[in-house]
């Protein structure tokens, strides 16, 4: 008579080995979070890792959502919006993209650029700058009320124009303190005359 051990057990000492696997992922987690939530971002984790994606900003929304006291769901929801983000941005920018730019294109796609808008700018930027700055100036115009397409029209006339990064901060001050003093969005972010 041959004795097998219950699937579950099985399925058990899987999941144990998983979760001890994922704990020396990152010490920094440790037991903060519950060990569903710990294995649902270790396989986003892994996911993301395998398709070429840059982990680090996964760990920092982990990070972010235990330090706000989110619940473990919800910090696995943000980190799964995150990865399929980023995952989005990469196939856009293509394999010559920068992890600090992939993880500023998600940024900019999470305040509604298309990602299609992302991909053409790194074409016309024809690689010969990073476009970590103007990607996250553009989340952050976009943010603040501007329309996607007056923001990236500026952006884009930003780098097409060869603007350097402090030319491009400049435009971001510029923007948010005319939407401070009461000016329409889309008008704040068109260049002057």
């Amino acid at each position: 008579m041959t004795i097998r051990p219950a699937r579950g057990l099985i399925a058990l000492a899987l999941a144990c080995a998983a979760l001890a696997s994922a704990g020396a992922q990152d010490p920094r987690i440790g037991t903060r979070l519950d060990a569903p939530t710990r294995a649902a971002i270790f396989a986003l984790v892994d996911s993301a890792r395998a398709q070429g994606l840059p982990v680090e900003p996964l760990m920092e929304k982990v990070y972010e959502g235990m330090g706000k006291g989110a619940d473990g769901p919800r910090i696995v929801a943000a980190v799964r919006s995150l990865t399929i983000e980023m995952a989005s941005a990469h196939r856009a920018l293509g394999t010559v993209a920068t992890a600090d730019e992939i993880k500023a294109a998600a940024s900019a796609m999470h305040a509604g650029v298309p990602a299609v808008e992302l991909g053409k700018m790194k074409k016309e930027s024809k690689l010969r700058r990073s476009l970590t700055l103007p990607f996250t100036v553009l989340a952050d115009i976009v943010s603040r009320g501007v329309p996607v397409e007056t923001a990236a029209n500026a952006i884009r006339s930003l780098v097409g124009a060869g603007a350097r990064d402090a030319d491009i901060n400049k435009f971001q001050r510029n923007v948010s303190v005319d939407i401070e003093q009461g000016a329409l969005p889309a008008a704040a972010a068109r260049p002057s005359p």
